[in-house]
């Protein structure tokens, strides 16, 4: 999420992989209005797209799109799932949203666009939840990228609550739960990828073979062979990586660069992999935004892309 990131832009360098076309198929193409594609989420025949600039969320079926839902308040929509029949948002008041900075929270709602809940960060201070994932039994983790804390919804859940300390992390994003529901592997922009126990709420960063750079990750998503669908954006250069962990998650075994320096996948947020296939959102407008809500940049459409991956 780059709206949080942008000091890290500035230290963090490329991950020194020359260029890689992107094998990709353009799903869906946006205008060059003021947008910002961030999360996506796959509900059977439709796709939900969520838009930071234009605080709603998409629905996309059959190569068409229309409103799905507009965000209460002035919260924008960040990461979106959908998961036990709800579509689960983290929302956030941001200056390119909403034209100016608030609260933050988790929005539920069910696939008619009926919001269901809304479960505000708890903790005072500037908070903006980032992404999320959902695990098998339904609860919720989100990633405060701003505070660098991770909130739980439990099943049943009235409350976020923050799980050990505050700004257990630097600037956490993608996350995925693993098949045990013991631990969540998280993306951190500055510290790369980690393993947090959610029973002790501690962290290990994971071992990364020498000459590999996994910081400046935003998206994470689980490939069905159970290697991890990577955006990395808080770099100089962006890319679309593949990786493969070993078994109990405590070391990187590759990245494969997938896509790099390649206009499909010039501007990337966040991903999505499920049973049809792998997708990223390739140009989310970011790059044309800068601190507030007019683009400091010409705007480009907005596209979608789906990977073909072997």
């Amino acid at each position: 999420m780059k709206v949080i990131a942008a000091f890290l832009l500035l230290v963090l360098t490329g991950s020194g992989a020359s260029a890689a076309p992107c094998p990709c198929t353009t799903v869906f193409t946006g205008d060059a209005k003021p947008f910002i594609a961030e999360g996506l989420a796959h509900d059977g025949d439709r796709f939900f797209v969520a838009g930071v600039a234009a605080r709603r969320i998409l629905e996309i079926r059959n190569g068409r799109a229309r409103d799905f839902v507009r965000l209460p308040d002035d919260y924008s929509p960040f990461g979106i799932a959908v998961a036990k029949q709800k579509l689960w948002v983290t929302a956030g008041t941001v200056a390119q949203g909403a034209g100016h900075d608030g609260p933050s929270a988790l929005i539920v709602f069910d696939l008619r666009g009926n919001k269901i809940g809304t479960y505000p960060v708890p903790d005072e201070g500037r908070h903006v939840l980032g992404d999320l994932t959902i695990a098998p039994d339904g609860t919720a983790y989100v990633s405060d990228g701003l505070d660098g804390s991770i909130y739980v919804l439990p099943p049943g859940g009235r409350a976020l609550a923050r799980l050990g300390a505050r700004k257990l992390f630097k600037s956490p994003q993608g996350m995925a739960v693993s098949a045990d529901g013991k631990s969540l592997l998280v993306a951190d922009y500055a510290l790369g990828l980690t393993k947090l126990d959610l029973a002790t709420a501690t962290f290990t960063p994971l071992k990364i073979p020498d000459g590999v750079n996994v910081k400046g990750i935003d998206g994470l998503a689980r490939m069905s062979d159970g290697s991890f669908l990577a955006s990395q954006n808080g770099t100089k250069a962006p890319h679309i990586l593949r990786l493969t962990l070993l078994p109990d998650w405590s070391q990187l075994r590759s990245a494969d660069v997938i896509a790099a320096d390649d206009p499909a996948v010039a501007d990337p947020s966040l991903v999505l992999a499920d049973d049809s296939g792998a997708y990223v959102v390739g140009v989310s407008q970011w790059g044309s935004f800068g601190e507030g809500q007019a683009p400091a940049r010409p705007l480009q459409p907005w596209r979608i892309v789906k990977l073909d991956l072997k």
